[in-house]
Formats: C-alpha cells, structure tokens, sequence
C-alpha cells in the first residue's frame, strides 16, 4: 500500500516520477508499520518468544542497531540520517519477536495474500501506463513489482489447484509487469520453476511434461512481448555484455558503490575500516549520468554491511546470510503450502544479498518467522482436513 499511496500522491497528484520517491516510499512504509505497532499495542506488550536461532537473530539486529547508532553520533552523521537507517533493523528485530507471540499463531490467509499483492501490482501498473503516456516517457514505471511479484508467485505455488481467476490475475500481472521486471525476479522465476519442473517429472512424468510445453510456450509469448526499449530487455542484453571494470549501467554502478566504499576507508584509516561509517554514513560515488558526494545507500550486501559497520560487517552479514539459509531449509522440509512460501521468501531474500540488500530489509522478518514443531501457521492442509472430516461426518449422518 505505501507503494500504491506514494504513486497517487507523488507521480498522479504532484506530477513527479516516483521511482526517484524512494525516501518517501520507506516513511510510507514505516507509518503503516508504525500504526500497526499502535493498534495491536497489547499483542507487542505482551510478547513471549523462546532462545532459538530466529530469536537469536532478532538480537544479532539489536546489536546491529547499537553499533550502527553509536558510531553514527561518533562519526558525526546526521541524526536524520541515522533515525532512517535505523528503523528498518530495529523494525526487523522487533518483527521477528513478534512473530514468536501466541497472539500471532493464526493461519496465513493465502487468498487474500496474493489478491492483495495482485491488486496492488495491477493498480500501480495501470497507474503507471497512464502516468507514461500522459508524460510521454519511453517506459512505464510499475511501483512495487519487484518486492510484491516474487511474493505473488511464492503465494501461487503454494495453491494445490489454480481457480480460474488465479490464472487470469497471472496472466495480467505478466502482461503488465513484463517491460519492467528486475533481474533478482528472473533467477528467482528460473529457481522456482525448474525446482516446480524437476518435482512434477520425478512425480508425475506426464504432468511434468505437458506444464514443461506450456512453459516453454509461454516464455515464448513473453518474449515476443517484450519491446526492445523495455527495462526488461535491456537487463536481460545487458547480462551479455557485463563490464566489472566499468562503472555505467545499474551492474557497473553497484561496482563502483564497492570501489568507492573500499577508498573511503583508505583514506580514514584501520579504526574507522573496523567498525565502518555507522548508520548516516555517506562517501562519494560516481553514477552513470551523476557524480554524489552525499551517497548512503548501497546494493550489494556486502558492501551495505561494510559501508555500515566496516570489518565487523562481515560477521553480521555470515549470520544474516546463515539464518536465511536455516530457516528456509527447516521451513522447507514441512512439505505443506506454508513452508514452501517460507522457503521462497528465504530464497528471494539470499538473492537479493547480491543485487539490492534493502528489497530484503523491507520484508521486515517475515522470512525470519519461527518454525515450531507444532505448527506457527495454519495451511490448506488443515483446511483439506477439516473439509474431509466434514465431509464424512455428513456422509455418516446420512447413512453412507
């Protein structure tokens, strides 16, 4: 919803294109957080969790938030600048405890889930087209795809049937996403569908098959679809004819972000280099079209972690990167509908690690959720079940 609010305000009332309202996207963000947090004050009040590995990890994030914090008021940041930088870990901490809190055992709503997420996507993809055309600029720019796509699809294989209007959002969402989708969204599609493939060849062969020629045919349509001016094939071009040692192009710029970071350090010395900038830490970095000299933001999860907490970064992005993993393989070995949803979100999550570290920040611990041998969440199984019981109770009742 921040996406969709920040897109009416921004790029529809004030005329302004909002893939450059990244900042007001985040304070969107962090005020529906921050409602939520109000309005279910007695649930977070009340929290009980248990010492395990996501609660651990909850604590890894607090240690996070007083080290960044700290060195960013002896660095001198600017406090605006630290606040920004500390809401998303300390949010993603207090997420995960909350996660553990009897209040929040209740079963996902898998349905409004992705109808949410599709409603949202069609919405700032129309809005988009219509913004392009009104501004006559070359592409539309759909709000959000990359966060709420992947989470659509890791919804949509958890569906052991797919109703038919399931099918129809899908159809739309790819025909409305397909010029500007990220190349994050593309492995994460090609790990998915081939793990999709491989399960239904090694246990439905003729299944396997038959979705195996509707794949390939619909791949074939996307392509087909995709204009040579799209965002999505100058990405897909662009893997072709990738330069570490250039600095132009989204690829080359994150490059640079790695470079400029490891010069910023030479220049402070090995103190500074071990405990890092701190959060609102800033350094010079040269873009494709601009050169900033006030830059804090970085893609890469291991320039992030540096750029944030120098030599000691390292440390934290190993147990970022070792919980994801963990959780995703005991959630995945639950073999139900929840589990694999989990598994998919770890998945994009470890992903994002090596294209844009904050897309995985703003889950906000979802993919940290703890897995309990008595099931945290409910899934279409209990809900096939109980209809089974139902349905012989009633068949009992009438003498079958």
């Amino acid at each position: 919803m921040s996406e969709l609010l920040v897109q009416i305000i921004f790029e529809i009332g004030m005329g302004q294109w909002s893939f450059v309202q990244g900042q007001n996207r985040q304070w969107a963000f962090y005020l529906m957080l921050a409602l939520d947090y109000l309005v279910s004050v007695k649930k977070v009040s009340n929290i009980r969790f248990t010492i395990n590995v996501t609660s651990c990890m909850a604590f890894v994030f607090f240690i996070m938030v007083a080290h960044g914090v700290f060195i960013g008021f002896v660095m001198g940041n600017k406090p605006f600048t630290i606040i920004n930088d500390t809401i998303p870990l300390l949010m993603i901490g207090m997420n995960i405890l909350r996660f553990q809190s009897e209040a929040e055992y209740k079963p996902i709503d898998m349905r409004f889930l992705i109808t949410a997420c599709a409603a949202i996507v069609l919405t700032c993809g129309f809005l988009g087209y219509t913004f392009k055309s009104l501004m006559h600029r070359s592409n539309p720019y759909v709000a959000g795809a990359e966060i709420y796509f992947p989470l659509f699809f890791a919804t949509l294989f958890t569906f052991k049937r797919f109703p038919k209007w399931i099918i129809a959002m899908t159809v739309c969402m790819v025909v409305i996403t397909v010029d500007d989708i990220n190349r994050t969204t593309m492995a994460f599609f090609a790990i998915v569908l081939m793990a999709y493939l491989l399960v239904n060849a090694v246990k439905f062969p003729v299944r396997g098959l038959v979705v195996s020629i509707i794949l390939m045919l619909g791949l074939a349509i996307a392509v087909n679809l995709v204009s040579e001016e799209s965002k999505t094939y100058r990405r897909i071009v662009g893997l072709t004819e990738v330069d570490l040692s250039d600095s132009k192009g989204s690829i080359g710029e994150r490059q640079e972000e790695w470079r400029a970071i490891n010069r910023k350090y030479d220049k402070l010395g090995s103190t500074v280099e071990f405990f890092g900038l701190g959060f609102g830490g800033v350094y010079e970095v040269a873009r494709t079209h601009t050169y900033l000299r006030n830059y804090g933001h970085a893609h890469y999860s291991w320039a992030w972690f540096k750029l944030r907490f120098g030599q000691m970064g390292y440390l934290y992005l190993l147990i970022f990167v070792s919980v994801l993993a963990y959780n995703g393989f005991v959630w995945g070995l639950r073999f139900d509908p929840v589990g694999f949803f989990m598994l998919c979100l770890c998945l994009v999550s470890l992903l994002y690690c090596f294209t844009y570290v904050n897309a995985a920040f703003l889950m906000m611990g979802i993919q940290f959720a703890y897995h309990r041998a008595d099931r945290l969440f409910g899934s279409e199984k209990e809900e096939d079940d109980d209809e089974i019981v139902r349905y012989r109770k009633q068949h009992i009742y009438q003498g079958g």
